[in-house]
């Protein structure tokens, strides 16, 4: 009875050691979590991502939680699509991150098996949209080119301001008001620079060549646009090649009586609203029906890059991509009341981009006036 005892003692000091030693390793020191692999990757993205990419609550995501770090330079989104293999290869490029879907289907038609590991994801989208001054707005309203939605924001009737006054070189003066002169036109950056002034010159081209907006053209009828097209991009003069640039040069120029109509992302007015709280004041959102989304799809072009498509989606770098930079999010629904003070649209009526094709057809008659 007593060995049995002293057995059963015995056992009970070895369990409890067991939980001990087990506890003390677990709970009181518990292993050091497993090192993240960590890498480097070299992009090249549109400008308008520059302060995304440089945000260091994303850098500290993507690092310590992903274990990337991101090296990028800028470069307009379609001569990213353009560039050669050995282009490509010669930078050490991992990744492209253009603007449009656009530059995808171009990318794509070119490259399309020049990178076995090849992965393209949108995961952020901008609408393009069109800027204009409190003035400019209310003429248009007046002339029942532009309407109040929902007593909330600015929708513009592209097709009409297009065809009756854009292309007939109508003045803002033939609307009954002196101050602001000179002909009614849509400013953007360089379309054969930069996307988002190429966005506004695709949507023209969709709404020119076809009776229905919500149609893509097919490339006969493309051809039979393209030249018009031209024509509007002849007329803008002078335009800037970085889409960043080109917005901040628009909005100094000062004041309600400003150059009225100017091509760009919905990103850029949220973003200028978070630092200048009076941005809104004089300036409006006017979003075409329909418009066309700008998409940024990340090109990922080893099997490396790919997590950084994954490590994009993350819930927190989406949520700072909307409510610090005004990125749309591609992978969940945004919530708009993040902006309670700004006019932005909680629906909007998009058409899809047309084919490689056409895109490229494009892109040849503004780039080398080959139309």
């Amino acid at each position: 009875m007593k060995r049995e005892l002293k057995a059963g003692l015995w056992f009970g000091v070895i369990v409890v050691a067991i939980v001990v030693v087990i506890l003390f390793t677990t709970v009181f020191h518990p292993q050091p979590p497993k090192s993240i692999a960590k890498s480097t990757i070299t992009c090249t993205i549109g400008s308008e991502k520059a302060d995304l990419m440089n945000d260091p609550d994303v850098q500290h995501i993507l690092s310590e939680k992903y274990g990337l770090t991101v090296q990028f330079k800028t470069q307009g989104s379609l001569d990213q699509a353009i560039m050669t293999t050995d282009q490509i290869k010669q930078q050490g490029l991992d990744c492209l991150w253009p603007s449009s879907m656009a530059a995808q289907n171009v990318f794509q038609n070119r490259h399309k098996t020049d990178f076995p590991d090849y992965r393209a994801e949108t995961v952020l989208n901008s609408p393009e949209v069109i800027y204009a001054g409190e003035n400019g707005t209310k003429l248009l309203q007046d002339a029942g080119i532009v309407e109040l939605r929902n007593g909330k924001y600015f929708i513009v009737n592209l097709k009409d301001l297009l065809l009756k006054y854009v292309l007939k070189k109508a003045t803002w003066d033939s609307l009954g008001q002196s101050k602001i002169h000179g002909t009614i036109k849509i400013g953007s950056t360089d379309p054969a620079k930069s996307n988002s002034g190429f966005t506004m010159s695709l949507l023209e081209l969709i709404i020119i060549s076809t009776n229905d907006p919500y149609q893509t053209p097919d490339a006969a009828q493309a051809k039979i646009a393209i030249a018009t097209i031209r024509a509007l991009y002849d007329a803008q003069g002078l335009q800037s090649t970085s889409s960043g640039f080109g917005f901040e040069q628009w909005l100094n120029q000062g004041g309600e009586y400003r150059s009225p109509l100017y091509a760009g992302y919905e990103s850029q007015v949220l973003e200028e609203s978070l630092k200048n709280k009076d941005v809104m004041q004089n300036v409006r959102i006017l979003y075409p029906e329909p418009t066309v989304y700008n998409e940024h799809p990340i090109l990922a072009l080893n099997k490396k890059t790919s997590k950084l498509v994954d490590a994009m989606k993350d819930s927190d770098i989406q949520k700072i991509a909307w409510q610090k930079y005004g990125f749309r999010s591609a992978i969940e629904r945004t919530n708009i009341n993040d902006f309670k003070n700004l006019p932005i649209a909680d629906n909007v009526q998009i058409t899809n981009v047309p084919n490689g094709e056409v895109i490229e057809l494009l892109q040849n008659c503004l780039a080398n006036n080959v139309c």
